[in-house]
């Protein structure tokens, strides 16, 4: 019994070792190497703008392309006009302005070189209807380093209530002169010393013979003329002169620009111009004081329209950047408009003065018109943003208001003389014998 056990045992001691024998045996067996495998292509990601991918990829090959012009990444902040220094000055009149003298200090004088200045002694013409008009020249002081932004892109109506319509482009580049002579607007009637004798139908864009002239809007040539020819009786004086009517309308009435005094027209009756496209060179020819554009926009439901149909080609010519129009009423107690009044406009942020002077309604059939919505009697295109007081003289009284201008805007600014009730005597009432 005992030699069983011991045999057992041994046998039991013999199997442990043998397995832990094995067991040292299999792990010193080297290790299989890792093999590490390389994707041949990038694992697929999720686009973080599955929108962005859309449009990169398109919609199939008959859609329509989509468009490539970059998106500006900050906002757009318009240049400005360095403020003018500080002025105190005082409303002049237009004979002031167009005067031997120059004018009071703070008064913008701002034009370019052409004209000359007005001769103390003009030379006398005599016109097609056999009246004699003094002939004159007038200079432009404005610097020619003086910079101006460009104009807005039209259609331009910021208007909340809709009456804005800048719809036509400048007849003439930023980089000459734009805009129009400050003391000859639109509307002016007489100005003796000037020889100037005829209300104003437009604005004088003054600028060398040969300044490349460009359609303000698309549409068709109606007229154009190869000399001086009467455009409506009695109308040589426009000289060579180009009339576009255009494809759109506003209020359902029909649109028209003239461009007079031309030196060459480059376009040919019923041909189509697009907006901004070179029809013609400025230049000195008709009854002219001096090389420059003039400029009309005319409205009306039919052809022929009369001579005075015309509107203030500055409410339709969209503003410079950062700048504002003011349109006004200067009107008598009774509400009647008065006529050939100067205007002063003065800029509370800088000091500067503008000037213009009220329209001359003549009463004549060649009468011009005021905006039908705007129903104004005098304007000033082209003011910086801000704040102004506008000025005038009423039986010598001074009269003001203060009116804020907007990029792209037009302001309104009504003044009229006020009438103090003269105060009446209270007589009490008689008392009824019912009265306690």
């Amino acid at each position: 019994m005992g030699d069983s056990s011991g045999f057992i045992t041994g046998l039991i001691v013999l199997l442990v070792l043998g397995g832990f024998g094995f067991l040292l045996y299999q792990n010193a067996q080297p290790a299989e190497p890792v093999r590490v495998v390389i994707p041949t292509q990038a694992p697929p990601t999720q686009n973080p703008d599955a929108l962005a991918e859309i449009f990169s990829s398109g919609f199939g090959s008959n859609t329509t392309p989509l468009p490539t012009v970059a998106i500006p990444a900050a906002q757009f902040v318009a240049p400005t006009i360095p403020p003018a220094p500080e002025t105190d000055s005082e409303p002049i009149s237009a004979e002031q302005i167009t005067g031997g003298q120059p004018p009071t200090a703070g008064a913008p004088i701002s034009l370019p070189a052409t004209p000359t200045r007005i001769p103390p002694t003009p030379t006398i013409a005599v016109g097609d209807d056999g009246v004699e008009i003094a002939m004159v020249n007038v200079q432009d002081e404005r610097p020619a380093d003086n910079w101006r932004p460009p104009s807005m892109p039209v259609p331009q109506s910021r208007d909340p209530l809709g009456r804005d319509h800048y719809i036509f482009a400048r007849p003439i580049d930023s980089n000459a002169t734009d805009f129009g002579l400050f003391y000859y607007p639109y509307g002016t009637g007489e100005l003796p010393l000037a020889g100037l004798s005829r209300v104003h139908h437009g604005i004088d864009m003054s600028n060398p013979i040969g300044t490349p002239v460009r359609a303000a809007g698309s549409g068709t040539v109606l007229f154009s003329s190869v000399d001086e020819q009467d455009l409506y009786p009695g109308s040589a004086g426009y000289g060579i002169v180009i009339v576009i009517e255009h494809d759109f309308t506003w209020n359902g009435q029909y649109l028209w620009t003239l461009y007079a005094h031309l030196d060459q027209t480059l376009v040919r009756p019923g041909e189509r111009v697009e907006m901004g496209q070179v029809i013609a060179l400025s230049g000195n020819t008709g009854r002219s004081s001096g090389p420059h554009l003039h400029f009309e926009v005319r409205m009306g439901r039919e052809l022929p329209l009369g001579y005075g149909d015309t509107q203030n080609p500055v409410l339709w010519m969209a503003p410079y950047y950062g700048h504002g129009t003011l349109a006004g009423r200067f009107v008598s107690e009774r509400g009647n408009f008065i006529d050939a009044q100067p205007v002063t406009v003065r800029s509370l942020a800088t000091g500067r003065t503008y000037t213009t002077s009220t329209y001359t309604f003549d009463g004549t059939i060649n009468q011009i018109s005021n905006d039908p919505l705007w129903d104004e009697n005098f304007v000033i295109g082209d003011l910086p943003q801000g704040r102004y007081v506008v000025s005038v003289e009423h039986e010598g009284v001074r009269l003001s208001e203060t009116v804020d201008i907007f990029e792209g805007m037009t302001s309104l600014v009504e003044l009229s003389p006020v009438t103090i009730a003269t105060p009446q005597p209270v007589t009490p009432q008689a008392q009824s014998d019912d009265a306690p």
